[in-house]
């Protein structure tokens, strides 16, 4: 961890697109002014770890879900033309049952 004395307005940079300006401090508390591009997400750590959590809730609720809306559906991995197994997979309903 690098680790810096900076003044009231004083600036770190990050790399060439992130600049951090030292706002204020007052009573143990800084203020941080950060300038990032919109496509770098700036966020507390706590708000960071609580969009993670709820991301990690997500995709396990969405894989359960697709499990669940896999029941009954026939999978078949078809073959290219020079007999090779290929990356795609057909899922198809079997229509005899409705």
């Amino acid at each position: 961890m690098l680790v810096l004395s900076r003044k009231i307005g004083e600036v770190v940079t990050i790399g060439n697109a992130i600049t951090i300006t030292i706002l204020g401090n007052d009573r143990g508390i800084v203020r941080l002014g950060i300038e990032a591009p919109r496509d770098i997400p700036v966020h507390r750590k706590e708000v960071y770890d609580k969009i993670i959590e709820m991301n990690r809730q997500a995709a396990q609720t969405n894989i359960s879900a697709f499990k669940k809306a896999l029941i009954g559906l026939d999978i078949t991995k078809p073959t290219a033309d020079n007999g090779q197994q290929t990356d795609t997979l057909i899922l198809t309903t079997d229509k005899k049952q409705k």
